[in-house]
């Protein structure tokens, strides 16, 4: 019965349809989209391939130079029944550096980044990082519950050949349907390898949407999660709110990006040209290049590259497939100090206001909790579900995240649901009447939310 829920969705559109994936209204700013960042637009191909759930974009805290790695997570968690916010998306890795390293060092180090307290996406151990403890995505996806693989990077080749590896080793994980994160430079970025984490949102394509092949003409999507937010045409600093939010008529986020495959291949120095576009991907090679990753922190060490780095999310950590797919969607507005956020006219109430740390150009130490947003409804919405047959969806809830390792891991069972009912906050028994279920809960930022859906009379 559920053998098929890992696929992928495959549209057909001619050449007069929409281009990607359109929000409910337009931005705040007339005209706002990604000719205000790099003067390109994508072009239209015949098929659109989508993972199993929608990606919807998430806009994400900028300080200690950045949580994309945990927005990317926290957007697979949302589309396979998970809440989780940004600030215990780095908790749940760990590693013990708490939101920007080791005890005191925000007081000794503040106004520098901590590198290793990001959710990076290099594993450890592969040659390609130093011999400190950092938060990598392996650990923190499989401490959040979620079954996922990383880009095997290791069995690279060098050069144009090791890009369509890499590239069609992406289109393969959206056509088997699973939510992708992979790593991107930004126009006037400085690492050697990637300076951010973004997630796929489609890929379009002329050929065979079953065909995993590189084909340059073919054009991946994604959401940057709120990187370039504007005011007129030039970026801005990264306020709690999305620019273009609610009322705010003179800027705005435009989150969706899209490029051909064979425009995003780009050598370090090529992806900071002046006439770049606002993304592009590394080549990989096996020259001397220096990275902070697994290092002190703040400091470099020498690795062999660059590489190209993803991960990839099939579903929820379930081996014998017993659970039914769930997506969440926050309904709004959320509250913060009382006050409703405003709607984001692209990602709707999917942000975190107010801000981590104590400024908005991204520097800083970053590990006291923020303030909380309450008011956080979310819809649970149950898909494939048989009519006339019973279910239980089952809720766990979580205040805290402790300890280091695997043993930050969250409480949730991974088989045998029904007979580890126990673990479970709540539970709602429903017998389907169609093949979607929906369910709300009303909970704050900070708390953690995982669903799990599975017929009553299974394990």
């Amino acid at each position: 019965m559920l053998a098929g829920r890992f696929r992928s969705t495959i549209v057909r559109i001619g050449l007069a349809a929409s281009l990607c994936l359109a929000p409910a209204a337009r931005p705040a700013e007339p005209g706002c989209g990604q000719t205000l960042v790099d003067g390109s637009t994508a072009p239209l191909t015949w098929f659109y391939i989508y993972p199993r759930q929608p990606v919807k974009p998430f806009y994400q805290w900028e300080n200690n130079d950045g949580y994309c790695g945990e927005v990317s997570m926290m957007e697979a968690g949302l589309s396979n029944g998970q809440w989780i916010s940004q600030y215990n998306a780095r908790l749940i890795c760990g590693t013990g550096l708490s939101q920007s390293g080791p005890d005191g060092a925000c007081d000794a180090h503040y106004g520098q980044m901590n590198f290793n307290a990001q959710l990076l996406i290099e594993n450890p151990g592969t040659g390609v990082t130093g011999p400190e403890t950092y938060a990598n995505a392996a650990q923190c996806l499989a401490n959040s519950r979620l079954s996922a693989v990383t880009y095997d990077y290791t069995k690279q080749s060098s050069g144009i050949e090791g890009y369509q590896e890499y590239m069609s080793w992406v289109k393969q994980q959206v056509i088997s349907g699973h939510q992708v994160t992979l790593a991107v430079m930004i126009k006037g970025g400085s690492d050697a390898q990637y300076d951010h984490e973004v997630t796929v949102m489609k890929i379009g394509t002329n050929h065979s949407p079953m065909d995993p092949s590189y084909y340059p003409d073919d054009v991946l999507y994604f959401d940057d999660h709120g990187a370039y937010a504007l005011r007129g045409d030039e970026p801005t600093g990264y306020a709690s709110i999305p620019p273009g939010a609610g009322s705010d008529s003179t800027g705005c986020t435009p989150f969706v990006y899209g490029y051909t495959f064979s425009s995003l291949a780009q050598t370090r120095d090529g992806a900071n040209q002046g006439d770049a576009q606002a993304y592009s991907i590394v080549i990989p090679g096996e020259r001397t290049i220096q990275t902070r990753t697994g290092g002190s922190g703040y400091d470099t060490v020498p690795i062999a590259g660059p590489h190209n780095y993803a991960f990839s999310v099939e579903g929820p950590e379930d081996p014998a497939k017993e659970t039914l797919p769930v997506a969440l969607g926050i309904l709004g507005p959320t509250e913060t100090d009382g006050t409703p956020n405003p709607l984001d006219p692209v990602a709707g109430y999917d942000y975190e206001n107010p801000k981590i740390g104590r400024n908005l150009i991204g520097i800083g130490c970053t590990n006291e909790q923020p303030e909380l947003m309450t008011n956080v409804t979310l819809q649970a919405t149950v898909s494939g579900l048989t009519p006339g047959v019973s279910y239980n969806l089952y809720e766990y809830e979580f205040s805290s995240i402790t300890g280091p390792g695997a043993t930050a891991a969250l409480a949730v069972p991974i088989d045998n649901f029904n007979a580890n009912a126990s673990l479970a906050s709540a539970v709602t028994t429903f017998t389907s009447d169609g093949s979607i279920f929906t369910h709300t809960v009303t909970t704050a930022s900070d708390k953690i939310v995982v669903f799990r859906c599975v017929p009553a009379d299974g394990p």
